[in-house]
């Protein structure tokens, strides 16, 4: 490390929501050149206390040192003036618009008369792309990548600030691994070139491999900071939740019944090639594969959310064809990745979000929504997942931390009791106990009976809670594991069986 000069001290910073405070006297210091690991619970007080630092909420109590002047910015523009760069864990595009554009959204490079000078712009998105090694082009529209390339548009789009702190907020939770290697020695040479960051994640093997000293977080208080050498993952886990986690996938034996779901011979475009599924009751199966395999395309092909070119599906017997509208009626659940922009209405209330899906079952006698009933089935939702919100009808889903919003799209669709569940990286961006509460809730839809189609990137937890695996690659299923036969080089060697010449 580059000297022990302190660039960054905030000292006893306290923050309120509608009355409810979120953070109690934080104090946490950054140093020249230092990688900080930032890990908690979900709703611990993170991103919050991330937020008033880039900006964007102010602090009620406390005080911020910037190269020890006192900091208290009002907007993020006066972050930015400031040297700090954040990298929110939710992205901040305008899909509509192009790569370069988004990338200088906040400066477009202007002429004499304020032209923009398009070529310049184009050029400059050009170096940052061509660094990364991103599959685009400058003048491709955002709507048309894919999240994890969207997720490397907006590192690079804060790298471009050429800032003296950098806060990563979850910045791994849509990349590849090669992607995310890339991103670590980025990191690593900003670090060498005496950059502060501030690195917050959930995956503590990261924080170990990456961080320099961590400092943890739980319920809006700092439980303890300390180097990584000092801090193993059974600490930090403990640290962060309160108690001990022995059993971090808590897999149980069910009766798996009858076939109660078959997709065959599935088709969409080149993303899709071909698939055929069969899900029974009671079973949870597992979908992995690496980026690019045809997962989420499958998923959304699947409930409709996409159109198929060719393919079959039944459902308890009878033939259905896929909508969203008939998935719902026909009891068919689904959560998409992007729990942003296709998963919640953002600015709209935490009670109105989990009633959603069922809001036609609500209705009175004069079509009018029993707000006595909605209320009631909220609060059920809110005890059962442990949602934390200050306020269901007053509290916006925009401002809920990230687990939080994901518990809050889960419920949305338990509240149906959906007889099939299909969940696209359900657990993305969620801290260890939530991930936890969101597999036992899995487990108990199971027990009850439902089918679980659950992918995700992450083959460990796909071992650890399913009865099967499926693995894509290439848009074709090439593989179909038994929990008794899991080895994790056949999983991986299937994952790439296909068009990895």
């Amino acid at each position: 490390m580059s000297g022990e000069t302190m660039v960054l001290e905030m000292s006893d910073i306290s923050k309120s929501f509608f009355g409810a405070q979120v953070l109690f006297e934080i104090s946490l210091n950054l140093k020249k050149g230092e990688i900080l690991g930032l890990v908690g619970e979900n709703g611990a007080g993170k991103s919050t206390l991330m937020n008033i630092l880039g900006g964007v909420f102010p602090y009620d109590n406390g005080e911020i040192l910037l190269n020890g002047s006192k900091y208290k910015p009002e907007t993020p523009k006066d972050a930015q003036k400031a040297g700090i760069a954040f990298i929110h864990q939710e992205l901040n595009m305008f899909t509509n618009l192009s790569v370069a554009e988004n990338m200088f959204i906040d400066a477009l490079p202007a002429g004499k008369f304020f032209n923009v000078k398009f070529q310049e712009m184009s050029a400059r998105a050009q170096e940052f792309i061509d660094r990364f090694e991103l599959q685009t082009t400058p003048k491709t529209k955002v709507e048309a990548l894919p999240m994890g390339t969207r997720q490397m548009l907006e590192i690079a789009k804060a790298l471009m600030l050429k800032a003296n702190i950098m806060i990563f907020d979850e910045p791994t939770t849509s990349l590849s691994q090669r992607e995310k290697d890339k991103l670590f020695n980025i990191i690593r040479d900003l670090k060498n070139n005496n950059v502060s960051i501030i690195y917050i994640s959930h995956i503590i093997e990261d924080i170990h491999m990456l961080c320099d000293r961590v400092t943890v977080l739980r319920d809006g208080r700092v439980i303890g900071t300390g180097s990584t050498g000092e801090l193993d993952r059974n600490t930090i886990i403990k640290m962060m939740v309160g108690r001990e986690l022995k059993q971090v996938y808590p897999y149980v034996p069910k009766n798996i019944g009858e076939v109660i779901y078959t997709a065959g011979g599935v088709n969409c475009g080149d993303s899709v090639k071909n698939a055929s599924i069969e899900l029974r009751s009671g079973e949870i199966v597992g979908l992995f594969g690496l980026m690019g395999a045809g997962r989420t395309e499958l998923a959304r092909a699947l409930f409709g959310a996409d159109k198929m070119d060719s393919g079959e599906i039944a459902f308890i017997k009878r033939q259905i064809k896929p909508s969203p509208q008939n998935c719902i009626r026909n009891e068919i659940a689904f959560i998409t990745e992007d729990r942003r922009h296709e998963g919640l209405l953002m600015s709209k209330s935490v009670q109105t979000n989990l009633v959603l899906a069922k809001l036609d079952r609500m209705l009175g006698k004069l079509g009018i929504v029993d707000r006595k009933t909605e209320s009631a089935e909220a609060a059920n939702s809110i005890a059962s997942l442990r949602i934390r919100t200050s306020d269901k009808d007053r509290q916006l889903a925009k401002n809920l931390s990230g687990g939080n919003q994901q518990k809050v799209v889960i419920g949305k669709w338990i509240i149906c009791d959906p007889k099939l569940f299909i969940m696209d990286e359900p657990t993305r961006g969620v801290d260890i106990g939530a991930k936890y509460e969101i597999y036992s809730l899995i487990n108990d839809m199971a027990l009850k009976g439902s089918a679980i189609l659950f992918i995700s990137s992450e083959m460990e937890e796909l071992m650890g809670v399913c009865d099967r695996i499926l693995v894509m690659s290439d848009g074709a299923i090439t593989a179909d594991i038994d929990r008794s036969e899991y080895n994790p080089e056949v999983i991986m060697t299937s994952a790439m069986q296909r068009g990895k010449d």
